[in-house]
């Protein structure tokens, strides 16, 4: 994760969704600071990334066109892109928040998240895009990468707000972690 971490962050007021905090996830803290996750779920347990969002929440979201995709050190991502919306979506499974906490002097504009009660890191907010990390275990992390193209829908004025809205979606089709 360290060589492959390229991620984008963003803070949210809508309900249900995600907001800025600074600690609020838990009192336990790895040594870097990163939160813990409190209720681990199991990333590995979808092993293509194209199927972390299902066919209804890509219809929902205004995307389309899913295509298989690899990090710069190769591990599995899948990116949907139309000439409204740009989403990647990589998940590491062997890295956690303390791996992104380590890396977040690279990140661009870093703020602390929470999304639907899992830690995340918003990055990169630059012009159109902007990234989300979300802790889902000790050692399994994912980020939800967003570039809007053109703003045909309300939600996408927001970036960040918007990339916590895919994770909190990928979050739910998630299975806890056993």
């Amino acid at each position: 994760m360290a060589a492959g971490l390229g991620l984008a962050a963003c803070t949210s007021t809508t309900p249900g969704l995600a907001s800025t905090s600074t600690g609020s996830q838990s009192s336990a803290a790895t040594s870097n600071g990163a939160p813990k996750v409190t209720s681990p779920k199991n990333l590995k347990a979808i092993a293509d990334p194209c199927q972390l969002l299902t066919p209804q929440q890509l219809q929902e979201i205004g995307a389309s066109d899913p295509r298989p995709d690899k990090t710069q050190t190769g591990e599995p991502a899948c990116i949907w892109q139309n000439d409204n919306l740009r989403i990647r979506l990589v998940p590491y499974t062997t890295q956690g928040m303390d791996s992104v906490y380590a890396n977040r002097a690279r990140f661009d504009n870093s703020e602390e998240s929470t999304i639907n009660g899992h830690p995340g890191i918003r990055f990169n907010k630059v012009g159109m895009s902007c990234g989300v990390y979300v802790g889902v275990a000790d050692k399994q992390v994912f980020s939800a990468d967003v570039g809007v193209r053109r703003d045909v829908k309300p939600e996408y004025k927001d970036r960040c707000a918007f990339a916590e809205k895919v994770a909190g979606m990928v979050l739910s089709n998630l299975p806890p972690a056993s």
